[in-house]
């Protein structure tokens, strides 16, 4: 109950500072104006030039994945590794770490609140233009889409606060882990499908992108195509599983960064 209320507290604080203060909203959406309207732009030319189709793939679909990655980019979680970076480089996590909360769920939940009205408004009148200017998918029309659609939001969500923790709590050990950030950081842009849709991918490539945890934390990229009717229970259970190994993995940095802490009498 204790960590609930905690989220419920961080979530309404931070949204009405982003109501109030939306300066953070506007450079949110300028980013995904200015980067995915400029990419579905050339994506347009490029599927006009092939008579609207690539690789069996019509524009629309590509055009909903694209948005779809970078919407999610908006969310901006995967800036919590910074942010424990930070905690650790001026101490702060030291005080953190002797209050009666967990320091990882406080973290996972700032995150999330600090992005969520941005992510949930940017994407709703995202969504209303994209419709109006290529219509919907097929697929996206099936009423298994959108439990599914949410689902896979959800455990991206998950998976991305884990793999970039894993990241932040590296900083106890190393005084910079921006150079591991930009490593994943760009693995995750690749193969979640940022510039190159994933239905265009080579099959070496759809592979990775398919079984590694950078590309689960993107499944939602998927759900547009037309194999999302019968890959989403896949991909689900692979998200699933990089959630189960990245939590063992991020409790066990946290105890040794809780025993660091203690040893050097913090």
């Amino acid at each position: 109950m204790k960590e609930i209320r905690l989220a419920n507290k961080i979530i309404i604080t931070l949204t009405k500072d982003r109501i109030h203060y939306p300066g953070r909203f506007l450079a949110d959406t300028l980013t995904l104006i200015s980067r995915c309207g400029v990419l579905l732009a050339i994506y347009y030319y490029v599927f006009k030039l092939n008579n609207g189709v690539i690789n069996n793939v019509p524009f629309n679909i590509v055009s909903w994945s694209l948005f779809f990655y970078f919407s999610f980019m908006i969310f901006r979680l995967r800036d919590i590794s910074r942010a424990i970076m930070a905690d650790v480089r001026s101490g702060n996590v030291e005080v953190l770490f002797n209050k009666p909360i967990s320091y990882l769920l406080y973290r996972a939940w700032w995150q999330i609140g600090s992005g969520l009205y941005s992510f949930f408004v940017a994407t709703f009148f995202g969504s209303l233009v994209l419709y109006f200017m290529v219509g919907l998918p097929v697929t996206m029309k099936i009423p298994i889409f959108w439990p599914s659609f949410i689902l896979t939001i959800i455990f991206a969500a998950i998976l991305s606060l884990l793999i970039y923790s894993t990241i932040g709590l590296l900083a106890f050990w190393l005084e910079d882990v921006d150079p591991i950030y930009w490593i994943v950081d760009k693995a995750v842009m690749i193969l979640g499908g940022s510039y190159l849709p994933v239905a265009l991918f080579p099959l070496f490539l759809y592979k990775i992108a398919i079984y590694s945890p950078f590309g689960a934390s993107q499944f939602m990229t998927h759900a547009a195509y037309t194999t999302w009717q019968s890959d989403w229970l896949k991909l689900i259970g692979l998200q699933i599983f990089w959630i189960v190994l990245f939590a063992i993995i991020v409790n066990l940095l946290f105890k040794k960064a809780r025993n660091k802490v203690s040893v050097n009498g913090g």
